[in-house]
């Protein structure tokens, strides 16, 4: 056997254990392994919904004091008050407010939002809802917790859907002029401080009094 034949079989044979030595198998955690093999977008949004998202509206902020907030200290409001997913290029934030309905449009609900004497006007979006402001505004739910992103941007849509059934559609269809208002909605701004969708907020609960 000649030498530069019997130096190629080595370098063969020592790149294979290289190669070897440099691939491993992690076994996934048992909550990754779950959804990975039984997750269910529906059923998942649901569950997240019923249980955990309800939680969530002790921290909202009135409406009036963060509008406040962040013109003086937009970039401390942000820090304190935001949810923003990873890779997106809004911040989500979830408000309050209560006022009265001043106007019923097309796509959106205006309430005159009141905070001691002062009155603010806010549109509540009554359109269909394509972003991902529900599953990232409580910070509870990432992308790492699924193996894929088709499972993790179909439970967002699963959880638009259940907002715009559960909140918006009876909100539009009850909605008058005159009619007191409470409620809790996402709001989006960018990071280059400009409001998203027209500044409108998602509704997310929302209270009628028709009295």
């Amino acid at each position: 056997m000649n030498k530069k034949l019997i130096r190629y079989i080595i370098f063969v044979i020592v790149a294979g254990l290289l190669l070897y030595n440099s691939v491993y198998f992690k076994k996934l955690d048992a909550k990754t392994a779950v959804i990975e093999t039984n997750l269910n977008p529906p059923e998942f949004a649901q569950k997240f919904w019923a249980k955990e998202f309800t939680s969530y509206f002790d921290s909202a902020i009135e409406i009036n004091s963060f509008i406040k907030m962040m013109k003086e200290d937009f970039n401390g409001t942000v820090q304190k008050y935001s949810r923003v997913n990873g890779i997106g290029n809004n911040f989500h934030f979830l408000v309050k407010g209560e006022g009265v309905v001043t106007a019923v449009n097309v796509d959106n609900v205006v309430v005159a939002a009141k905070s001691g004497t002062e009155d603010v006007d806010v549109k509540l979006s009554t359109g269909i809802y394509f972003g991902n402001a529900v599953r990232d505004i409580t910070g509870k739910i990432s992308m790492g917790d699924f193996l894929n992103t088709m499972d993790y941007n179909l439970v967002s849509s699963e959880l638009n859907k259940i907002v715009y059934t559960q909140v918006v559609l009876p909100f539009k269809s009850k909605a008058a002029k005159g009619t007191t208002v409470q409620f809790f909605g996402a709001m989006e701004i960018s990071k280059g401080g400009e409001t998203v969708g027209n500044g409108q907020i998602l509704p997310l609960r929302i209270e009628l009094d028709n009295k």
